[in-house]
């Protein structure tokens, strides 16, 4: 590990030194898990984080707070071209790694990550050879074109057209009104040289002439010169101007004015329009959308990076920050993490960044299957089940990483309100994720539509007596096993799986399975009552049940976030994975206390077809404070897990040694603000005031 070696030689906080002492797991052992027991994945990330750790810029991620908007995009200018060298050492394993521990966001990562995703899953092979190592090598710097400032989720609706001229062999790209206009596009205001464009296509009928609408297609646009980076002719772009945050990302605007491009500019892995003009389409009509998936894997992934990031900091300066006596005769205050309300702001979300660290990776594993899949032998069996739960899942995901920060910040009481915990800037930076590559009130919408279509295959396949769940996807198996299941109440669960407890996993689990499935169920009934009723207007109905059908949704994905956790603390108990007991009973510890914590936030589900007692539900509120009692003594050693080092936190709550007040002093009285004790501006406006008699 990193930290303990790289801070070894600094003054270390004796409550955090005291809570390490009372670990009852071995870090490096947890740490050698979320690294992929990959003695060779760890050699790289702490060789990145020496990097940075001692470049004199990157090192002194605090100063971000006190820069222009220009200056901290020409901080994140050098950061970005500082990656060609981890590049070169590591490849781009080390640049994903140089992104996850960086405190700021740089302009490359839209190039190598949102770009890099989309392009190489809608690209032709041909395509991939001839235009991506230019990319890869930073020749050329892409970007993804598919919001408008009139259009964002609905990508159907988009205003851009791309019009094939037969004439010429050639697409012609346009805007032709102000809606129409790309907004919001990472990477374009400034840098980038290239961008996918989504757009319309239309192609006219070979006998009438008359345009055909094709729906939205990718192309590749170059829209600034290689030689001075002016905008090329018939192209406006620029920067959308300051955001709540991500403001050393240049998210930029895009107007075409009728601009030409080659016909091979389309990208093509799965459709293209040959030289006669005629539209050869894809065998799956969401695979136009596989790079957007792929986008959404990345994010998925990265919720744990940030979560980590958030409870760090918030639990270590919870064991340094005492508030109160216990009673007259103590001699110091209490350690705030004592206080069980401070724990529940707290633990529930450390719970969380375990359980999304197994979701990202079962996830991503998923979508590199599929995508294999689909480039090897046009097989899309796996796309829409990944589809629906990549749109769940993304919504689920964010708005809780998101709701997590904030969490921790509050948690730090005013001190979170400074900047320099790092917890503003890591909230800000992010809290965009709920909106982009799909609004978190709409995407759950896909999630439940696929849900109700398993409902209905599993009761026809059920009615027909055809019981074959090979066509049904694993994470939506359980509709037809709750369909088929003869279990009243969890209490027969119980009894037949011989299990000690309301609280053992198989139960809990049991819970979220059944709860996804009534609430699924509950929907379809609705719709049908409603239908039955002569109320025939489906979007209607629909839009009625917009509330539901996203609840319903989360439901899901929580079911497969708890799934995706409890497979890997079985396949680490498993004989062949050698991870120690004690390592596997705090990550059991801590899957109990997560999905306690949503049962106590989602009581309604649980209670209403009288699946669970109020008795058990009683039960498992109490149970609750007792898991954070439990995992109260490994609290810092289980974020110490996490390998954090300081620049990446940024924080001065939260650095490893704890170094808390004395970095927060240095940090405020050091800031160019506090150079002159007078400020620009006193002796015109204030001084003339106090001289005065009013």
């Amino acid at each position: 590990m990193y930290c303990p070696k790289a801070y070894e030689n600094e003054k270390k906080n004796e409550d955090l030194e005291f809570e390490r002492s009372q670990s009852t797991f071995s870090v490096s052992e947890l740490n050698f898990i979320l690294n992929n027991k990959d003695p060779n994945i760890i050699n790289i990330k702490n060789e990145i984080k020496k990097f940075i750790d001692n470049d004199k810029i990157i090192s002194k991620p605090q100063e971000i707070h006190l820069l222009s908007r220009e200056e901290q995009f020409k901080r994140s200018l050098y950061v970005s071209s500082k990656l060609i060298e981890i590049k070169k050492r590591f490849g781009s394993f080390g640049c994903d790694q140089y992104y996850q521990s960086l405190f700021e966001e740089i302009p490359f990562v839209i190039n190598d990550i949102v770009f890099a995703c989309a392009f190489k899953s809608l690209a032709s092979d041909e395509q991939m050879k001839t235009l991506y190592p230019k990319f890869e090598n930073y020749q050329y710097l892409g970007s993804y074109s598919q919001t408008e400032i009139g259009h964002g989720s609905n990508v159907q609706g988009i205003e851009t057209t791309c019009t094939f001229i037969k004439e010429t062999g050639e697409f012609e790209l346009n805007s032709p009104n102000l809606t129409s206009t790309k907004f919001w596009i990472g990477g374009l205001g400034k840098l980038a040289t290239h961008t996918i464009v989504f757009a319309q296509l239309l192609i006219p009928s070979a006998q009438s002439g008359k345009l055909k609408n094709y729906g939205p297609h990718p192309f590749i646009l170059q829209v600034r010169s290689l030689h001075d980076h002016t905008p090329l002719p018939g192209i406006t772009v620029g920067d959308i101007g300051p955001k709540l945050g991500f403001n050393s990302i240049d998210n930029g605007f895009l107007r075409l004015d009728h601009v030409r491009i080659a016909r091979e500019n389309m990208l093509s892995r799965f459709f293209r329009v040959n030289q006669q003009g005629e539209y050869e389409k894809p065998k799956h009509p969401k695979l136009i959308y596989a790079g957007m998936v792929g986008v959404r894997s990345s994010m998925i992934e990265n919720s744990f990076v940030c979560l980590s990031r958030a409870v760090t900091i918030a639990i270590r300066y919870s064991i340094i920050r005492k508030q109160f006596k216990s009673n007259r005769t103590d001699k110091q205050e209490k350690k705030i993490i004592e206080y069980s309300n401070q724990m529940n702001r707290i633990i529930p979300y450390l719970a969380q960044t375990f359980a999304y660290f197994f979701t990202g990776k079962r996830f991503s594993i998923e979508f590199d299957q599929m995508m294999s899949a689909v480039k090897q032998n046009q097989d899309t069996t796996l796309l829409s089940e990944l589809h629906a739960n990549s749109s769940g899942l993304k919504s689920l995901m964010t708005q809780s990483t998101s709701d997590g920060i904030e969490s921790c910040r509050l948690s730090c009481g005013g001190h979170g309100y400074s900047q320099f915990s790092g917890l503003p800037y890591l909230w800000s930076n992010y809290v965009h994720m709920s909106s982009a590559e799909g609004e978190s009130n709409l995407l759950p919408q896909q999630t439940t539509k696929y849900l109700l279509n398993i409902l209905r295959k599993v009761v026809s396949d059920n009615n027909n007596n055809n019981n074959n769940n090979k066509s049904i996807g694993k994470s939506v198996k359980y509709i037809n096993d709750e369909f088929q299941s003869s279990f009243e109440n969890i209490n027969q669960f119980i009894q037949e799986k011989a299990l000690n407890s309301i609280i053992h996993p198989d139960s809990l689990l049991q819970l979220f399975k059944h709860r996804s499935f009534i609430l699924i169920k509950s929907i379809a009934e609705s719709i049908q009552e409603q239908m039955s009723n002569g109320n025939k207007d489906l979007p209607q109905i629909w839009s009625d049940l917009n509330v539901e059908i996203n609840h319903c949704s989360k439901a899901h994905c929580q079911l497969y976030v708890i799934q995706s956790f409890y497979d890997q603390i079985l396949l680490l108990s498993s004989n062949s994975s050698n991870c120690s007991s004690s390592i596997i009973t705090l990550l059991i510890q801590l899957l109990q206390t997560y999905c306690i914590w949503i049962i106590n936030s989602n009581l309604v589900d649980f209670l209403q077809d009288q699946y669970v007692e109020l008795s058990q539900i009683d039960f498992l509120k109490k149970s609750l404070i007792n898991f954070y009692k439990l995992l109260r003594p490994n609290l810092v050693s289980l974020v110490d897990s996490f390998d954090l080092c300081n620049t990446t936190l940024g924080s001065a709550l939260g650095s490893y040694n704890g170094d808390v007040y004395s970095t927060l002093y240095k940090w405020a009285s050091t800031q160019p603000f506090n150079k002159n004790s007078l400020p620009l501006g006193f002796n015109e406006y204030i001084k003339p005031l106090i001289n005065s008699k009013l």
